[in-house]
């Protein structure tokens, strides 16, 4: 069951789904919440994964510094910070799907499934199709939020990840996170 704003509006209440919103009236929409960039990475290096993850090597992230407020960015790949923190419950995964206007834009945003007891830093990749402006903390992704039955609740490597204090995925922030 996808989760609507009265529902979600409640889970924030208790501390749960996101956390940190700029401006919860102007986010929370019908369905979703919309997620605001914090700042942007370009990505260098080679990735390698495998089955068992042992041989799993991330890329670097260079931060790209904003002039004037605003990111300029040419047609690639970008990393986005996002200024939230999101707190999933065992009952309730998300996915992230770009807003219309950033695909109007030419913006097409990549994200996996958040698993049912994620919590940690948005983050997010995408893929630019022209040149765009994109002014800190604008909402370019909608997360919308899937009830389901409880689970033992993700345990992987981004648990409690906080790449916007961190700049490396995967570091554990437990002390930073509001419980």
């Amino acid at each position: 069951m996808l989760l609507a704003k009265k529902e979600i509006l409640n889970y924030i209440k208790k501390g749960l789904l996101v956390q940190n919103l700029l401006d919860a009236e102007k986010q929370v929409q019908q369905a979703g919440v919309d997620l605001t960039v914090a700042k942007i990475f370009s990505l260098t290096g080679k990735g390698v994964i495998d089955f068992s993850n042992e041989k799993r090597q991330l890329p670097d992230y260079k931060e790209i510094p904003m002039m004037d407020g605003i990111w300029k960015l040419k047609p690639g790949l970008y990393n986005a910070t996002m200024n939230e923190i999101i707190k999933l419950p065992k009952d309730v995964a998300a996915l992230v799907f770009p807003r219309s206007s950033a695909l109007v834009c030419g913006l097409e945003a990549h994200t996996a499934l958040w698993d049912p007891g994620y919590e940690g830093r948005g983050f997010l990749h995408f893929t630019l199709q022209r040149p765009i402006e994109i002014h800190q903390n604008a909402r370019i992704v909608q997360m919308i939020f899937l009830k389901t039955e409880e689970t033992e609740g993700y345990n992987g490597n981004y648990q409690k990840e906080d790449i916007l204090k961190n700049k490396k995925r995967g570091f554990d922030l437990s002390s930073a996170l509001v419980d």
